[in-house]
């Protein structure tokens, strides 16, 4: 009995042991579940758009099951629940808002609501999460409730009112409302955004004086962006020291008046949607106004254009999307560094004045500019002195020989452009064919240091020898560059055409030598000329034989 019981013992004693050392293999396993809650949260914000990982996430142990619950970032996207129903989604948002909340953490660091509702039902959750959230969390920092794709099918589904509480959240530092009313005191007691940094309203029915009120109650209010807001026809924020950027977007009801004063605006965007034209404005004592962006019809005629650009003294970057058609565009401005211009203005019908212009963008059609501007990637930054005067062109889907030479025209007008950019989204048609007629034109090409050439035409290579040919006839470049976006789109009949009209253009002149390069990628082939030392042409071998060093 006594060696049972000793056996009894040992063999326990051995179950125990491989516990424990399960135990803390385990524990080497998960060690990031050892790692401070910050950093835990941190990595949870990767999750932030995909509820899905959070949920398989919150079962894996009871420690994410608490760290899930206490995450400050409760975002919800009905265009994230692709693979549940309507029911789950509102479900999920009253479930998990309900127990963030009841856990009595200190803050909401962001909550975010963008859905439709279609059902009473589903109104009252978000009225309920969005109380509930307030009440418990008078310190959130980023609230955005986007209701702005509302569908008013029945008469029993109310347009959501944000609740009164709201007003009194003054840790806000941006706030968000997308298809809701304002609160029904918004304008009876004091608005506490003391906060308030970023304000954005979208379909929100406002009028004057509410947007001079939200100014006026926000001190440290930096960006402003109204969209498609019904019920105002004046801007006018007076005083407002930090305020830095205005984005208004109008569409039905035209915004008659701009009325700002604030020293320290640097950016300035407004869309006339329906083109009801450009509203009247006083910025005078916007002396760091140096950005502005229009889209609309603001030049009824050269005068009205010209008062149009008047408001902008200091301006810098300029973007002018204009709807209407225009005899003629001049601009005249001893600041402006940066211009685009969409529009069907022809380019023989503008005329430059801007000394200090390092970047013109023009196109005929906004659809392929807008996108990029939107996203800013055309703004220059202050110190871009050291850049070459550089003209971008996106021409239309179908151009012929007469677009080039009002190319030429344009570029002999002394607007001091030394590099050319060129994109040819275009259609070879039989037109263009007659290139015989450029040849019978006796002006000498413009002078240019450097020309690229992307065509996305997706033509034989004799449509795209009559592109480099005509684009030859108009300019005369040290270096040219073709490109496209796929590698190996010219083809070797291509590059030996353009390097014989390289050579042609240097007959007569003091000319060493003219190299060719083919990028690594095989999307971008460049045409060199030297004046010094003999070069060794470098290409691919399919174009090997052409590479000759012309002396």
């Amino acid at each position: 009995m006594c060696l049972d019981r000793s056996s009894s013992a040992d063999h326990q004693s051995s179950g125990n042991s491989t516990k424990t050392l399960a135990t803390e293999i385990a524990g080497e396993m998960d060690r990031i579940s050892h790692l401070p809650e910050s950093i835990l949260h941190h990595i949870l914000s990767f999750l932030n758009n995909t509820p899905a990982e959070l949920v398989r996430m919150s079962v894996l142990s009871n420690t994410w099951f608490r760290l899930t619950a206490s995450f400050a970032v409760l975002n919800f996207n009905i265009a994230n629940f692709t693979h549940v129903s309507r029911q789950s989604f509102f479900k999920y948002l009253d479930y998990a808002t309900s127990r963030f909340c009841f856990q009595n953490l200190p803050t909401a660091h962001t909550f975010k609501l963008v859905t439709t509702v279609l059902e009473p039902a589903e109104l009252d959750v978000v009225n309920r999460c969005l109380e509930l959230l307030l009440q418990n969390h008078m310190m959130i920092r980023e609230l955005e409730i986007d209701l702005s794709y509302f569908t008013n099918s029945s008469l029993d589904v109310p347009k959501y009112r944000l609740p009164n509480i709201l007003l009194s959240v003054s840790t806000l530092t941006s706030l968000t409302i997308c298809g809701c009313d304002l609160p029904s005191s918004f304008m009876l007691h004091a608005v506490r955004f003391r906060s308030l940094i970023q304000l954005r309203l979208e379909k929100v029915l406002i009028y004057d004086e509410v947007i001079t009120y939200l100014a006026t109650s926000c001190p440290l209010l930096q960006v402003i962006q109204i969209r498609c807001c019904p019920g105002f026809i004046r801007f006018c924020v007076h005083g407002h020291q930090n305020l830095q950027q205005v984005k208004i977007q109008y569409t039905a009801t035209p915004v008659e008046r701009l009325d700002i004063e604030a020293p320290n605006l640097s950016s300035l965007w407004i869309v006339d949607a329906y083109g009801r034209g450009a509203p009247l404005m006083h910025l005078a004592s916007c002396k760091k106004l140096t950005q502005v962006v229009y889209i609309g019809n603001p030049l009824p005629n050269s005068n009205a254009f010209r008062d149009f650009l008047s408001n902008f003294p200091f301006v810098e970057t300029l973007g002018l999307f204009i709807h209407n058609e225009c005899n003629n565009l001049m601009l005249s401005s001893h600041s402006l560094r940066t211009l685009v211009l969409c529009s069907n203005c022809a380019l023989e019908e503008i005329e430059l004045n801007t000394p200090k212009l390092v970047s013109f963008r023009y196109a005929c059609s906004s659809s392929r500019l807008f996108p990029m501007v939107m996203d800013n990637h055309w703004t220059l930054s202050r110190d871009s002195t050291h850049l070459k005067a550089r003209m971008h062109c996106y021409p239309g889907a179908y151009i012929d020989t007469l677009w080039f030479q009002k190319l030429r025209y344009f570029l002999s007008k002394k607007n001091g452009f030394k590099v050319f950019n060129l994109y040819i989204y275009a259609r070879y048609s039989q037109k263009f064919k007659e290139l015989e007629r450029l040849k019978a034109i006796e002006l000498p090409p413009y002078e240019l240091e450097h020309v690229e050439l992307q065509l996305e035409s997706h033509e034989e290579s004799l449509a795209h020898i009559a592109f480099v040919e005509a684009i030859l006839w108009c300019c005369r470049p040290r270096s040219l560059a073709l490109r496209s976006s796929s590698p190996l789109t010219y083809s070797e009949d291509v590059v030996k055409f353009t390097y014989k009209k390289l050579l042609e253009q240097e007959h007569s002149r003091d000319f060493k030598s003219l190299s060719i390069t083919l990028t690594s990628e095989g999307k971008t082939v460049t045409f060199n000329k030297e004046e010094g030392t003999l070069l060794t042409p470098i290409l691919s071998d399919y174009i090997l034989d052409t590479c000759i060093t012309h002396t």
